[in-house]
């Protein structure tokens, strides 16, 4: 047995690298944790040195014990007068000492003061020898003259003039002769509109002919429907007809003098 070889003995010797490197596990765990620790006592130690301690407190403001103001014994200046006066005291609202009211009523020497005793009364009064007021009567009063009225109608009617109304002159009745001389076996035609329906170029018909009434009596419409292919199907509005195409032009311009726009085709 000893002597034979183990067929196995390659595949057990490749499981010793394999424990190489499951040792190094530990050692990369551990390092791990200390990164971690380093890092979180530096984010530590960053948020102490931001943060103020409770330690210290508030600043406090303590109050002086003197006063801030103090007055001086001698004030100097020149003594201000009426001082004594009481409706100082309702002006500013302070109170002045009794003290301060005599002394000031003291030192100004009273001018002009008025007699003690009761207010005079300044008033006027009735004088004794006033003679009472003595209430006349009303006069009474005198009688109105009557006036007799006339009766109706027996005033003189007076006459009145007749006014001659002058009677409206008479409008003159639109002209029933047509401008332009139309006839159904003319040749020639006065296109003015291509539309895309028949009922479009009917609405326009009757829009030109209550518009201009003179210019289309005796006309007679023609719609004609046109295929044009890839541009699609119009409905071509003409009026005629004429026997010469100068009349055809002369209704054309007579048709652009209204603003629209026609052209002279044949029919």
């Amino acid at each position: 047995m000893a002597g034979r070889e183990n067929p196995f003995e390659d595949d057990y010797r490749g499981f010793d690298v394999r424990e190489d490197e499951a040792a190094r596990g530990p050692l990369i765990l551990t390092l791990a944790i200390g990164v971690l620790l380093i890092f979180g006592g530096v984010v530590w130690n960053t948020y102490r040195q931001g943060v103020r301690p409770a330690t210290d407190g508030l600043p406090s403001v303590i109050a002086e014990a003197q006063p801030f103001k103090q007055l001086p014994a001698d004030p100097g200046g020149n003594p201000v007068k009426y001082t004594d006066k009481q409706f100082y005291d309702a002006m500013d609202a302070s109170q002045r000492s009794e003290a301060d009211m005599k002394l000031a009523s003291a030192t100004t020497p009273a001018t002009g003061a008025l007699a003690g005793g009761p207010p005079a009364d300044l008033r006027p009064v009735p004088s004794e020898t006033l003679a009472e007021e003595t209430v006349t009567a009303a006069p009474t009063p005198q009688p109105l003259p009557v006036t007799d009225l006339p009766l109706p109608g027996s005033e003189a009617k007076q006459p009145i003039s007749a006014v001659s109304i002058k009677p409206p002159e008479p409008i003159a009745p639109l002209s029933s002769q047509a401008r332009f001389t139309f006839t159904e076996s003319g040749t020639f035609l006065v296109q003015i509109a291509a539309l895309r329906s028949e009922e479009a170029a009917e609405t326009a018909w009757r829009r030109v002919t209550s518009s201009a009434p003179e210019l289309y009596h005796g006309a007679s419409k023609r719609i004609q429907r046109a295929d044009l292919g890839s541009e699609g199907v119009f409905y071509r509005l003409r009026v005629g007809a004429f026997a010469e195409r100068s009349e055809a032009v002369a209704f054309c311009e007579a048709i652009k003098e209204t603003g629209a726009n026609c052209i002279v085709v044949t029919g």
